[in-house]
This record gives structure tokens, C-alpha cells and sequence, in this order.
């Protein structure tokens, strides 16, 4: 009975609030959780919904939330975007003023905040830890909680710290969150917040909207403005590893008339804000920055992300591609590989003083070196990296799009797996490599593995092609390696069926130089309206001193310049549509939707004398119905559309119906073509008290469940049924 109270409590706040009508998976989960009272470790990608995770129970709950996190930057634009919907939030840390900290500790003091978002030095601080003990306490969220781990990518020794909490409030429900962490990671997590006894969520860490490119770095000024002519006006971030590139690159990119800056970690402070801010504001368009920028940036319309250089990790990449597409818009990945910048990473790791950290980035490089060099399915290997196994090719990355040439590779995968037996699993790649191709090195003698049966057996192929097909391998699921023990190579259940199953091992053929030729499909949406609406709310976050994105989303625009609602109602439908937006911008935004609308009559429905007006019947559209409908305006059929998407031609015809009951076009009788007449005649002479299952079991045409109901749906939108 609780629980279900609670539940209608989230989804009132989730509905009235934030203006969204259903929550993303695992999120009702975790927020029951903690308003009743428990703790939790969420691993969540960037983008896939964690702040609404704590925002709704610490609103609910009794008492103000104290969020936890590393990233001054971040926390105004989150309490910004809370303030626009209504939230009472605000912000401690070092960028306030006396005047404006003394005022911020009043109203935390005097009971007022749903939520505080604080720094871990200030929070740690005597004078703050005194402060918490006085004042009721809703819950703590320790927002990043990687940086607890000394296997972590970012770790921070003042978070360990943290567990301490757990100890001063052992009743106030604690939840940490994190985007990017492998099982040692999120071990050392729950151990040393004191969260043992916590739920774990793990989402998945796929990012299906991201698509990932690797290209070989061969101009990558030229690679660069050719990329960015496919993002006209879109908000990006480019990633360099030494300052004097992001400034060279920066300068570059402004003289071809891109809006770009500059940003690291050597700039003065107030030149970084600057330039920040003029981001999140949408008068820069492109960052070009080292790994400083980016942590504290909440910005969901970046639409891509550039690699110049090879990253330290695979952690560091995935954290870093995540910042675009937070919207679940299409985005992409591009990052330049260059044998180069592996030599640079080797020596600024050769630099870490400690050896075991040291060993800790060895092996994380070369995972990252892996997925650079990678010829299956770049998901594949990003989500395996993270222990999620990803079915099918995602259709969606450059090998996917561009696949190379396979060949049957099962002997040597044969000789591999023998290879990896004899040494017991305690040896690297590169050792089983030096053994295949029977090295002579001192090791090697030392070891007696001379006299192995497979020592040798490989000889004929060359250390590269070797690297690859082990690599391919590991990306297949038939071996892994284990950090714990230098990355040594061992077999895992699935490689039991090498040479035994009968089933080829097809693995593609490694060729030095990346290549990928690309299309790219854009989101069906009224470009003329939507543009308008872009200018209205620029001028809204100006007069309310925020960033664009905190005033209105980019699936927020999307969907009004879709569906152009023009009364209150239809706008309190819009995703991200709260109560208070609506109440604080709903008429100037009705006004531009009816003026659009009076200047140029709905192309979509009045283009064509012969096209129906349909009515809408159901909800909205969402992204991937809306993704399908760009790729049918395209001309694509519903099996070029299928396969385009890695999906089922089934799921196509089901986006179809929810498209249609949408009011949008899709045309259904050209789809049937002969049979169409027949259907509906038949349809209008059925029995009306007939159930639907008699109905379509007497048709005289056989169609599938989903063809019957995009029929029902066609005659329900034209006005038939």
C-alpha cells in the first residue's frame, strides 16, 4: 500500500514538474527505493536519466537533499534548470560570494531547500558537518562516484572521505551514482562509501543514438572542417591532449568562420567560466578543449563529440562521447587515430609514479587501443569493455555501416585457444602473440615455453595481424582479460566451442589504414517552425539569465515543431512540459506556433490535394518512432527501414500504426497496393459486433497482427471507424 503510494506520489511530481509522463527504465526502481528509505549504487550512462534518480525522492522526501558533487560548474545549471520548473535548489561551493554563501546557509538552516548541491571539500568542512547535524536531512546523493575508486578514471582522494556519512547518518537513505565503471570500480565503490548492503541498478550502457567513427588521422584539420560541414549551427566539443593543439585547432576552426574557443586547465578561471558560459548559451558553437571541460558541462544538445587524439581509456571515451546526444537525439563520435598518439599516451603514463596505477593505465590503454583497432561492431566492443553483451551488430557505428572483408578464421582461432591453455591463462597478449610466432626471447626460455606444442605454429603471420585476430577475439566474447592479473588472456565458457560446435569463426581481415563512408539521416521535423522556436527561446533564457537548453530541450522543440500544438492542452501533452513551463511560457509559445501556422499552412497535410488530414487518436511520437518516419519520408521501405535500423520489419509497421495515430502521414494504401480495396471493403462490410480477432480471421487476404492494426489504425485516423 506504501509503495504504491509512493509510486503515485513520483509520478505526479515526474508529470506536474518535469512535464514527462513516463519514467526511463530502472528510474521508478531506484526512486521507490529511496523514499522508502534504502540505499543505492546506480551505474547509469550520461544522458540516460540519473539526476531525476535523487531530484524526485529529495523533492518527496522530508528534508532537503544534499547532493554530492566534483562539478562547480554543473551545479548552477542544474539548480537553474530546476528553478525554471519550480524546484526549490540552490548551490554551495568556493564561486559564491560571501553575501550570496550566507544566504544559501539560511535557507538550507531554516528548512527551505528541496535539494542543495554542495562540493565534497565543503561539505567535508567542520563548520558544514556541524550545519548537518542541526538540519533534517531528505537523503544524500554522491553524484560521480567513481571518483571514490583508485581504479576509477578520475579518482580524487578527497571523495574517499565520503564514507563517513554513512557512519554520522546511518538512517538517511544514500545513493551514488556514476556513468562509467568496470567491476573492480563499482567494487571498490560500494566499499568504500560503506554501501555494501545497497541495491545495485546497472542500466545498460549502450547510447543507441550515439553513432561511433574511427577514422585514421591523416589531415586532421581538413578530416575536421569536412565532419563539421555535416553539422551546420550544431554544438559540439572537440577533445586534444596538449593545450598549444586546442589552442593551434581553436584559432584554425575560427578562421573558416566556425564559433569556436579554446578551454584548459591553463586559462585564467574567469576566461574558462567565460567561456563555458558562452556555450551553454549557444553563442559558441565548438569547444576545442583538453579533459578539463566537460565534467561540469549539463549541456543535452551536443550533437557531437571529436577525438584529435587517442584517449587514456576506454572510461575516459565513453564518459566523453556521452556528452553528446544527452537529448536521445542522433549525435555522433568521430575520434582521429594515429599510431602517434599511442606513443604519446605510453609516455605520459611512463610518468605516474606509482606502479600499480601505472599497470592500472597500461592495461586501460591498450583496451582503448583495442576499440580504435577494432573490425567488428565498435558497440560490441564499447559494451563488452563494460560487460554487457550486445546481441546483434548495432547497425549504427563505422564498421557496422562500412564493414570490412571476413574470412573463416577457425584454425587460428584453434591455435589461439591451445596456445592460451598451455600457458594457463597467466600471460598477456602480447606474450601468447610472441609464443604463436616463435620468438626467441629470453622470456620465453626461461619459462620453458619454447617447448610448447603451440610455440611457433603461428610463425607465418605477422605480429599485427595477430594482435588483431586475438583482439577480434576478445570482442567476440571468446576470451577476456583479467586486470587483476597484468591483462592476462584467459578462456572463457564460450570458447569451449571453438573447433566443436561446427560453426565457422568469422572474423575480418586486418588491413593498417581505417576507412568509412557514411550517411547520415536527420530527424523529420517542420525546419521552419523549428527555427523559430529556437530564436524564442534564446530570447527567453536571456531575460532569464539561464541557458537556452534549461528554458526548453531540443526534443522539446522537435516535438512542438512536429506535432504544433495550438491550444493548452495539446501543449500540456509536449514532453518536458511541466506545469510551471506551461503557466510561465505557454502562451508565447502558442503565439509563434499560430503564426507559423497562418503564414504557411501545415506542409505535411496541404502540400498534396490527395493526401487525407488525419486525426490524431493517440499519443504523441516518440524518438524512434520519429527516426523511422524521417527514414520513410526518405523513400525507404519498410524492410530498407528494418534493416537500416537493426530492428524487426514487425517493430517498423508498429512505429507506422503509433505514427499514424499521430495525425502523421504514412501511406497505407500504396503499402497493401491491390489488396488494399479488397481489405477495406471488407473491412466495412464486417459484422459490427464482431470481435477484432473474428474480424480479421474472416478476411479473405491473410495479413500479420500488426498489418490488421495499421488497417484499423488507417480507417480510425481518416474518420472510417
Amino acid at each position: 500500500m506504501i509503495t504504491e503510494q509512493y509510486k503515485e506520489q513520483a509520478y505526479k511530481a515526474l508529470h506536474d514538474i518535469f512535464g514527462y509522463s513516463e519514467f526511463r527504465p530502472m528510474q521508478e526502481d531506484i526512486i521507490l527505493s529511496l523514499l522508502e528509505g534504502k540505499d543505492a549504487f546506480v551505474l547509469m550512462p550520461t544522458g540516460g536519466g540519473k539526476s531525476i534518480c535523487y531530484q524526485i525522492p529529495a523533492i518527496l522526501r522530508e528534508g532537503t537533499g544534499i547532493v554530492v558533487s566534483p562539478l562547480i560548474s554543473l551545479m548552477k545549471d542544474q539548480v537553474d534548470s530546476l528553478t525554471a520548473c519550480g524546484v526549490r535548489a540552490a548551490y554551495y561551493n568556493s564561486s559564491l560570494k560571501a553575501a550570496q554563501a550566507k544566504e544559501v546557509l539560511a535557507s538550507f538552516a531554516s528548512g527551505e531547500l528541496d535539494l542543495l548541491y554542495v562540493a565534497p571539500e565543503r561539505l567535508l568542512s567542520k563548520s558544514f558537518m556541524q550545519k548537518l547535524e542541526s538540519v533534517k536531512i531528505g537523503m544524500f546523493a554522491i553524484d560521480e562516484a567513481h571518483c571514490v575508486s583508485q581504479w576509477g578514471h578520475d579518482f580524487r582522494p578527497e571523495y574517499v572521505r565520503l564514507g563517513e556519512l554513512r557512519e554520522m547518518f546511518p538512517d538517511v537513505p544514500m545513493l551514488a551514482l556514476t556513468a562509467t565503471a568496470d567491476e573492480h570500480t563499482r567494487e571498490d565503490v560500494t566499499k568504500r562509501l560503506k554501501l555494501e548492503e545497497a541495491e545495485c541498478f546497472v542500466a545498460s550502457f549502450d547510447r543507441p543514438n550515439i553513432r561511433y567513427l574511427v577514422a585514421e588521422k591523416r589531415q586532421p584539420l581538413t578530416q575536421i572542417l569536412q565532419f563539421l560541414e555535416c553539422w551546420p549551427n550544431a554544438s559540439g566539443v572537440i577533445y586534444c591532449l596538449s593545450r598549444k593543439r586546442v589552442e593551434d585547432l581553436a584559432v584554425n576552426l575560427q578562421r573558416h568562420g566556425i564559433r569556436a574557443a579554446a578551454y584548459h586547465a591553463g586559462m585564467p578561471g574567469r576566461t574558462r567560466d567565460k567561456v563555458q558560459d558562452e556555450f551553454l548559451r549557444d553563442r559558441i558553437k565548438v569547444i576545442v578543449a583538453t579533459i578539463a571541460f566537460g565534467m561540469g558541462v549539463d549541456k543535452p544538445n551536443v550533437r557531437f563529440v571529436i577525438h584529435h587524439d587517442l584517449p587514456k581509456s576506454i572510461e575516459s571515451y565513453y564518459q566523453e562521447t556521452g556528452r553528446a546526444g544527452r537529448d536521445g537525439l542522433e549525435s555522433e563520435a568521430l575520434m582521429l587515430y594515429g599510431s602517434g598518439d599511442v606513443n604519446l599516451v605510453r609516455r605520459l603514463i611512463e610518468n605516474v609514479e606509482n606502479p600499480e596505477q601505472r599497470r592500472v593505465e597500461v592495461h586501460k590503454l591498450n583496451g582503448m587501443i583495442g576499440f580504435a583497432e577494432a573490425l567488428t561492431c565498435r558497440r560490441k566492443v564499447l559494451l563488452g569493455y563494460f560487460g554487457e553483451e550486445l546481441e546483434e551488430p548495432c547497425g549504427n557505428c563505422d564498421v557496422c555501416l562500412d564493414p570490412p572483408e571476413t574470412y573463416d578464421a577457425t584454425e587460428l582461432a584453434e591455435l589461439a585457444l591451445s596456445c592460451v591453455r598451455e600457458l594457463n591463462g597467466d600471460f598477456g597478449m602480447g606474450y601468447v602473440i610472441d609464443v604463436l610466432r616463435g620468438s626467441k626471447n629470453a622470456r620465453i626460455r626461461e619459462h620453458g615455453h619454447d617447448q610448447l606444442k603451440s610455440y611457433g605454429k603461428g610463425a607465418d603471420i605477422n605480429a599485427d595481424e595477430w594482435m588483431s585476430i586475438l583482439r577480434q577475439l576478445v570482442h567476440h566474447g571468446y576470451f577476456v582479460q583479467d586486470i587483476s592479473r597484468r591483462a592476462a588472456m584467459k578462456a572463457t565458457r564460450k570458447a569451449e566451442k571453438i573447433g566443436v560446435s561446427g560453426e565457422p569463426i568469422m572474423l575480418a581481415r586486418y588491413k593498417p589504414g581505417i576507412r568509412r563512408q557514411l550517411k547520415r539521416f536527420g530527424a523529420a521535423k517542420d525546419e521552419v517552425l523549428y527555427n523559430k522556436l529556437v530564436e524564442l527561446r534564446q530570447q527567453l533564457a536571456d531575460d532569464e539569465d539561464m541557458a537556452p537548453h534549461a528554458v526548453f530541450s531540443d526534443v522539446t522543440l522537435t516535438e512542438l515543431s512536429r506535432i504544433k500544438p495550438q491550444d493548452e492542452d495539446g501543449l500540456s501533452r509536449i514532453s518536458g512540459m511541466g506545469q510551471h513551463k506551461l503557466d510561465a511560457y505557454g502562451e508565447r509559445l502558442l503565439e509563434v506556433i499560430r503564426e507559423h501556422l497562418a503564414a504557411a499552412p501545415d506542409a505535411e497535410s496541404g502540400a498534396k490535394s490527395d493526401i487525407p488530414k488525419l486525426i490524431a487518436k493517440g499519443p504523441p511520437v516518440n524518438d524512434n518512432q520519429s527516426y523511422t518516419y524521417s527514414l520513410y519520408k526518405k523513400g525507404m521501405s519498410v524492410q530498407e527501414n528494418a534493416a537500416h535500423q537493426g530492428i524487426s520489419e514487425s517493430t517498423v509497421l508498429n512505429h507506422y500504426i503509433a505514427l499514424i495515430r499521430a495525425a502523421h502521414f504514412i501511406d497505407v494504401p500504396a503499402y497493401f497496393g491491390d489488396k488494399f480495396d479488397t481489405l477495406m471493403q471488407e473491412l466495412d462490410d464486417a459484422d459490427p459486433y464482431a470481435s477484432l480477432s473474428e474480424i480479421k480471421r474472416d478476411l479473405s487476404i491473410e495479413t500479420s497482427n500488426e498489418e490488421f492494426r495499421l488497417l484499423m489504425a488507417w480507417r480510425e485516423a481518416i474518420g472510417v471507424a
